[in-house]
């Protein structure tokens, strides 16, 4: 069934509206829907300014106020260069990306049930050396970056890590990272802060220290993450939890739960993803949250937004949300930001295992243009792609199930996969 959202109606004629398909994406209805996108740039900085507008204590960074531990610091250098770049994105129409990730390595400890890298992992090939990682993040910079996240597999088991952070040029770029927060020790945490670490994001999957533990097959791993992150606050690092929302776990209402825990620890922000079929389990959509949930989350967020509750909750739930797609977010992919693998090559996000290509090959920023040009993601969109059953029939399905990942774009038909929807609003 499709719902319709009225913002503004006149005389029984609907003047701004939104029309939401099954699969969670939304096309605007109304007679005045299209001068809504040609402002879509003011809709945007109308919605981010309302938001940090909101979260006006979170934290300080060097004397500048912080209101998203995932975003630049107020006034920053980096923040103005992304505004910037989202100005020339709207009014140019150049697509410039505001996040790169990167996963240093595959290598891991932990043997998660649920892990999104594992089949990226490649025996016997070389990860991008010292040098060959600080040409990438050159060449970020270069494309617009303002946000640089690692992550892996694990990224502090990759020796040059801190050598790499400290690398990063902080007037243009923000360095943030995911750990499972096994090896925060008091040497590890003081080199990181001395590298010039902005935020620090360590995976919790369950509130519940066992059952923490037996997800990530990794027995003792709560109660150090937890220790490591309290040892990053006391050095005046910005701490978030990473996590998921799965429709087992939403059932039992474990987001609530989460959120708690990063209450009681006091920590800056709590980053749940919504669980994306993807790495282990690719075509697994059993756990997937439904429409429903995804509101559930939704409203849940935008509660705690509304009240400036602290630490905010970044939803992926509410990032796809009409709200959040108004305000220039939605799905990051190819939009906003790119990953590329410890061997260099370069996907739209985190969750697409598709590959447009390696930088050992070509240069990024040819990569990049090839990428947002592509049919599957030359569109804005609020929903994300891995969760909509037609970008997953057109480009996930048709992955063999013995391949390694990322897997080449170029093997796969180059098709427009919202065709039937589109059919379907005339």
């Amino acid at each position: 069934m499709e719902d319709e959202r009225v913002f503004l109606k006149l005389f029984g004629k609907k003047l701004i509206s939104f029309k939401q398909f099954p699969n969670g994406a939304y096309t605007g209805t109304g007679f005045l829907n299209p001068l809504i996108d040609k402002l879509s740039l003011f809709t945007m900085i109308f919605v981010q300014a309302k938001f940090y507008k909101q979260y006006q204590d979170l934290a300080r960074w060097e004397g500048k106020r912080v209101s998203n531990s995932f975003a630049p610091p107020v006034g920053s250098r980096p923040q103005l260069r992304a505004l910037r770049n989202l100005t020339s994105t709207h009014l140019l129409g150049r697509t410039i990306p505001s996040a790169m990730t990167f996963a240093v390595t595959y290598r891991c400890q932990c043997n998660c049930v649920h892990c999104s890298a594992a089949y990226h992992l490649k025996n016997g090939d070389q990860e991008l050396t010292t040098q060959e990682a600080k040409k990438l993040i050159d060449d970020s910079q270069d494309l617009g970056i303002t946000i640089l996240a690692f992550t892996g597999g694990e990224p502090l088991l990759r020796d040059d890590i801190y050598e790499l952070i400290s690398y990063i040029n902080q007037k243009k770029t923000m360095p943030i990272m995911f750990t499972n927060g096994l090896l925060l020790t008091d040497e590890n945490v003081k080199r990181l802060v001395d590298a010039g670490l902005y935020s620090l994001f360590v995976s919790i999957d369950s509130p519940n220290s066992k059952e923490h533990d037996k997800w990530r097959g990794m027995p003792g791993l709560f109660d150090k993450a937890i220790a490591g992150m309290m040892k990053m606050k006391e050095q005046g690092v910005m701490v978030g939890i990473s996590s998921y929302a799965s429709r087992s776990g939403t059932e039992k209402g474990m987001y609530k739960e989460l959120y708690k825990l990063a209450q009681e620890l006091e920590l800056h922000n709590l980053m749940l993803f919504d669980n994306v079929p993807t790495g282990k389990r690719l075509k697994d959509t059993s756990d997937m949250l439904t429409m429903e949930q995804r509101k559930e989350i939704m409203d849940y967020s935008a509660t705690i937004f509304s009240k400036s509750m602290i630490p905010p909750l970044s939803s992926q739930a509410w990032q796809n949300s009409l709200e959040a797609y108004l305000g220039g977010i939605g799905c990051l992919a190819a939009n906003l930001q790119y990953y590329v693998s410890s061997y260099g090559e370069v996907s739209p996000c985190d969750f697409a295992p598709l590959s447009f290509g390696n930088i050992r090959e070509e240069p990024l920023k040819k990569i990049w243009k090839k990428m947002v040009k592509h049919p599957a993601f030359n569109h804005r969109t609020n929903i994300c792609r891995m969760q909509d059953p037609q970008f997953r029939k057109c480009y996930v399905d048709k992955i063999p199930d013995d391949a390694t990942l990322p897997y080449s774009i170029d093997k796969l038909p180059r098709v427009d996969y919202r065709t039937e929807m589109l059919e379907r609003k005339h």
